[in-house]
């Protein structure tokens, strides 16, 4: 009888054992998601957190140099430095997008270097180049008469454009449009002056070797002047004369 008594504690000790396992694991599931499931902590470990676009950043308001303005998830594109403003201080342009995602909205900073040697975030534009995601090729550059220039270049109908801005009254303005398409027996080339209001469109007809061409010069008013951090510059050719090609 003592060895039966010995044998039958042994046993529940054991089944006491074998138990404790399986309360940890219950413990463990203490978290649950939205349909009331039973989510292991550590289950979701590595998830990354909703992605940020560019339009939710904060930019600063000044910083030390053109760096200081590239916040996560951002990197440079492009960049431009030269004079934009009646002072002899070196500004800077940048062409920001998202390193993660290459249809994000892209941004165009424009930054004044001030006398304190920093520079302040005067103008930022995401209209500039709203519709310059798939282009063969881009480029900025400031000019000597203190002019932006934005070129997208595309070989076939696709076309290519160029857009100039400049300060006036404290004001980025574009000034001048220019545009180049090239079709099945003709190309055409036209110049548009947003200040004058004058178009020249040329006609050149590629057919003949000695590539005939003709100016069709068309007047147009804005009701206003397009500003860089407003107006999207396809939208303003829209309302511009077209050529006859």
């Amino acid at each position: 009888m003592r060895y039966k008594t010995i044998f039958l504690a042994a046993v529940l000790c054991a089944l006491s054992c074998t138990k404790k396992p399986e309360a940890k694991i219950k413990a463990a599931a203490v978290n649950k998601d939205t349909l009331n499931q039973e989510v292991y902590e550590g289950e979701y470990e590595g998830y990354e957190s909703e992605e940020i676009n560019l339009k939710q950043l904060d930019f600063p308001k000044s910083g030390k140099n053109a760096e200081a303005f590239v916040l996560e998830p951002c990197e440079i594109k492009m960049k431009a430095e030269g004079f934009l403003n009646d002072d002899t201080l070196k500004d800077i342009v940048i062409v920001l997008q998202n390193k993660y995602n290459n249809t994000d909205d892209r941004a165009v900073l424009v930054l004044l270097q001030q006398r304190s040697g920093e520079y302040k975030l005067q103008d930022i534009s995401w209209e500039a180049l709203r519709d310059g995601d798939f282009n063969d090729s881009e480029e900025i550059s400031i000019d000597n008469e203190k002019k932006l220039h934005i070129m997208l270049q595309n070989v076939g109908p696709a076309g290519s454009r160029e857009t100039v801005y400049k300060y006036v009254n404290n004001e980025l303005v574009l000034v001048k449009i220019e545009t180049f398409y090239a079709g099945a027996g003709s190309h055409l080339s036209s110049q548009y002056d947003l200040v004058s209001g004058k178009v020249d469109h040329e006609v050149t007809n590629t057919l003949h070797d000695s590539m005939p061409s003709e100016h069709q010069i068309k007047s147009f008013k804005l009701k206003t002047a397009p500003l860089f951090v407003r107006d999207n510059p396809e939208e303003i050719l829209e309302k511009l004369p077209y050529a006859e090609w």
